[in-house]
């Protein structure tokens, strides 16, 4: 239910195939084969489809292998395997698997029904007529089926095709090894329903990075290891302090949290998309909206995920529950409840105002069919008696559905009265001395009627076993609490007559509830459509939901190459503090080959805190340690991002072009598994930087070159800042912070129109004795350059030892003098150099002192040796 299987395939190096299975969706999905890709391309994928196997060649590249094995569930990894920790398993599959014919020959043999208009007639080469049907699928010629998988996928993506090809062959082998033969369970498990063509080219490219760097999605584990399980469902992990966190919970339906999810994941460069689902937010936060919306909110929240009810009536598991409560959470009260709540969300969007003008409530609107919901609830509501059901733990069918079913159950409820009469007439057919015996009869379910005797204590035989009566065998079928179970001729007179009313029972109602679930899914694919509606819409209401409440503005989203924000905050610092200070930031990026006008409104005329500086596409911060700098240049990439996802963004006020890669600099995820030093991590961020960057990407770069020579690492980060600043037309906009002065006072990174410079306001009170109230931070960004870190104020704020901070300073004082850091070094303070004085005037004495060859037992040595210490320790 929760697997999701992807492939991967590179030919000659450069061409990357990609095509992955989603069991919960029964969605088989292919990407556009990608020239020149990179290994980076596929940890895209990876988010994009959060796979739990992955599926590679034999004959794949080594670099893809190894590095698709970094983050795999112990495949030969030998005693660095990770069986529990790893995140999907990495399965190497025969390269024919992955041929091109064969995976079109399979994908073409697919029973899939095509969504096509109805009396839609596909006339092939071969003169075949190609029907809409599954049936006229089955029977259509080769060209037939190919000009219909021409329709659904792109024939050209032969790589991808071939991926495709593998996962097929995948699910077939799981198939075989999970399911017996003629299980009908295995005619629905793994199978296809639907194909579609993805591609990367509408989403903004991210990498694990980005998402790390920012808090994007970052998951706890939990913090038992034995609660941590080996897929998703039962890993015990829960959504740490994040951005998509903040609007998590606000999901009310599994569906719309896995929308929402896809939502963060896979942000959009598509600026109606994003203009749309603006616009839906908008009108469900309007004050005349807030009654509708909230009975929205509240039939979500009784609404579950109707894909997964089907895919376990399709494989004929009804309700199986484990207490009387069960029930109600149970396939059938889920459908009745998704069901009743759709009605009334469709009632709630009818009363929006502006509604009509939503592609999401058109879309419900549309595709659901009120009247087949309320069909399909009735014939629930009418069929299943949940009371009953609830008590005896079994789906139990109401009266008046079923005419036979209903006198069965008059005849077993009736049991008791009749059961009486029995055992008084078998009692009056017994010998006058044995009829004491006979307790009374039951009916038990399988067993069928049967006659109880209490047992002798001393011989363990009833006190009556039928003597006294000829050609009736009493039979004992079990013992229980003293008393013994016989089957005699009366029993069997009654079984023969009444049966197993309670299997017959379970039987009959077993058939109409199979019959039940048969109509149902007749109706599966309108149902699962509006399951899929209310999860999208479900999303959608969270991101407004969470931006009433986190007081998020809706940003104004352009073509033009700008990123202009005022009064911004970051939404996870701002939980964490007091109060937060909010900041405006404002770069233009390259206007390209055509010039385009980058100039927003918002710049317009005076007043700008940058008219000093004509459209900046860098903008570098320095300044004081823990600032704020790091914090500034997070917020305003996350408010890129939200904005790029739909949402509204934490600002006053805020225009956002369309920015189509997000590369940061900010956070060094290190690792065993990668076998790379911090600084070559951080080296191999600004690599993929560098490559793929173009005039519309935003570049994040934090404290680059730290991890090396200061020398060298200064020189790394001018070079860095000074090749995007120098793209001209095509130069990315860039957010830096750096503590390499150097490269600023020595004329390294000259002042230009495309740079600027800010950092985070201080107040310092030199006059304080107390070193850490000498530095007030306000938090306020502020143009222009900052040539002080206040380094030292920070370490003894944080816990280091007072002398190490004062010679610290003393070493700073030298070198801003010019001074010799060596030499300084080497001298030692006047108590360091009376001691050495002392020293040696003692080793003087020493040597000065004559000791006697002869007579050695007069010359006290121990008070020579003390007049020598003495003399020395004495001033001179």
């Amino acid at each position: 239910m929760n697997e999701v299987v992807i492939a991967f395939e590179m030919k000659d190096f450069s061409t990357l195939g990609c095509a992955y299975y989603i069991a919960r969706e029964e969605k088989l999905c292919l990407m556009e084969d990608i020239k020149m890709a990179t290994l980076d391309i596929i940890d895209t994928l990876k988010l994009h489809a959060q796979p739990t196997v992955v599926l590679i060649s034999t004959r794949s590249d080594e670099k893809l292998e190894e590095h698709l094995n970094m983050e795999a569930r112990g495949i030969n990894r030998g005693n660095d395997a990770n069986d529990v920790f790893g995140l999907y398993v990495l399965d190497s599959r025969p390269s024919t698997e992955f041929y091109y014919e064969g995976a079109r020959n399979k994908l073409m043999n697919l029973d899939i029904i095509a969504e096509v208009g109805s009396g839609m007639t596909l006339t092939t080469p071969e003169g075949d007529l190609l029907e809409t049907s599954s049936a006229e699928h089955r029977s259509a010629g080769r060209q037939g089926r190919l000009l219909r998988l021409g329709g659904w996928i792109d024939l050209d993506s032969r790589v991808s095709i071939g991926c495709a090809g593998a996962i097929l062959s995948y699910l077939s082998r799981r198939k075989t090894i999970d399911y017996l033969p003629n299980d009908q369970a295995a005619l629905v498990a793994f199978r296809v329903r639907s194909i579609e063509m993805f591609t990367l080219s509408d989403m903004m490219f991210i990498n694990a990075d980005t998402l790390a760097s920012l808090q994007i999605i970052q998951s706890e584990n939990h913090p038992n290891s034995h609660m941590q399980g080996l897929n998703k469902s039962t890993s015990g992990a829960k959504e740490s302090l994040s951005v998509y966190g903040l609007f998590h919970h606000l999901a009310s339906t599994p569906q719309g949290k896995q929308k929402l999810r896809q939502l963060f994941l896979r942000p959009s460069i598509d600026l109606s998309v994003i203009e749309e689902r603006q616009k839906t937010i908008l009108v469900l936060l309007r004050p005349e909206n807030q009654p509708a919306l909230e009975k929205v909110v509240r039939s979500l929240k009784k609404i579950k995920n109707i894909r997964t009810v089907m895919i376990h009536l399709q494989k004929g598991v009804n309700d199986a529950p484990g207490s009387g409560a069960a029930i109600y959470r149970g396939a059938w009260a889920s459908i009745q409840s998704f069901t009743f709540h759709v009605l009334k969300i469709i009632e709630a969007i009818q009363e929006l105002n502006d509604g009509s003008t939503l592609k999401i409530t058109n879309q419900i609107l549309t595709d659901i069919h009120p009247h087949q919901l309320n069909q399909i609830g009735q014939m629930v509501t009418q069929t299943v008696d949940f009371v009953r059901s609830a008590e005896q733990h079994r789906t139990v069918i109401l009266p008046g559905v079923d005419e036979e079913l209903d006198n069965i159950k008059r005849t077993y409820d009736g049991m008791d009265s009749l059961l009486t009469q029995v055992a008084i007439r078998l009692s009056n057919d017994l010998p006058e001395w044995a009829a004491q015996y006979v307790e009374n009869c039951i009916f038990f379910p399988q067993l069928g009627f049967l006659t109880v005797v209490p047992l002798d204590s001393n011989t363990g035989k009833g006190k009556y076993e039928g003597e006294g009566i000829e050609n009736d065998a009493w039979d004992k079928m079990f013992v229980s609490n003293d008393m013994g179970y016989y089957k005699n001729n009366r029993m069997r007179e009654m079984d023969e007559y009444f049966g197993d009313m309670y299997g017959m029972i379970c039987d009959r109602e077993i058939e109409i509830i199979h019959a039940l679930g048969v109509k149902v899914l007749e109706y599966e694919k309108g149902v699962v459509a509006a399951s899929d509606l209310c999860g999208e819409l479900d999303c959608l209401v969270a991101l407004a939901v969470g931006a009433r409440h986190h007081h998020l503005v809706p940003p104004r989203m352009t073509a033009m190459n700008v990123i202009y924000i005022k009064g911004g905050w970051h939404p996870l610092q701002e939980l964490t503090v007091p109060s937060y200070v909010a900041n405006d930031c404002n770069i233009v990026g390259g206007a390209g080959d055509d010039g385009e006008d980058n100039k927003p409104d918002e710049l317009s005329g005076s007043g700008s805190m940058y008219e000093s500086v004509e459209y900046p596409s860098g903008l570098i911060m320095t300044g004081p340690n823990y600032s704020g700098k790091s914090v500034y240049l997070k917020q305003n990439a996350l408010i890129v991002y939200l904005a790029h996802i739909g949402s509204f963004v934490p600002a006053e006020k805020a225009t956002i072009g369309i920015t189509d890669k997000i590369f940061t600099r900010i956070a060094t995820r290190e690792s065993i598994s990668r076998n790379q030093s911090a600084f070559m991590i951080d080296l191999q961020q600004v690599g993929l930087a560098t490559a793929f960057a173009t005039r519309r990407s935003l570049i994040v770069i934090d404290e680059f070159g730290k991890g090396t020579n200061a020398v060298d690492g200064a020189g790394l980060a001018c070079g860095v800042f000074e090749y995007f600043l120098s793209l001209g037309s095509e130069r990315p906009k860039l957010l830096g912070a750096t503590h390499f002065h150097e490269i600023f006072e020595n004329g390294f990174l000259g002042e230009r129109p495309e740079l600027s410079f800010g950092h985070m306001e201080v107040r310092v009170d030199a006059a304080t004795q107390v070193v850490e109230d000498q530095i007030t931070y306000l938090y306020n960004f502020v143009p222009g350059r900052s040539s002080s870190s206040f380094g030292t104020c920070c370490a003894i704020m944080n816990g280091i030892d007072a002398k190490i901070v004062e010679r610290a300073d003393e070493l700073i004082l030298l070198e801003a003098r010019g001074e010799d850091l060596v030499a300084a070094c080497a001298q030692i303070s006047p108590k360091e150099a009376q001691e050495l004085e002392a020293a040696e005037q003692i080793g003087r004495n020493f040597l000065e002192q004559e000791f006697p060859q002869s007579n050695r037992n007069e010359f006290e040595i121990r008070s020579v040796l003390q007049r020598i210490l003495s003399l020395g320790s004495s001033p001179s």
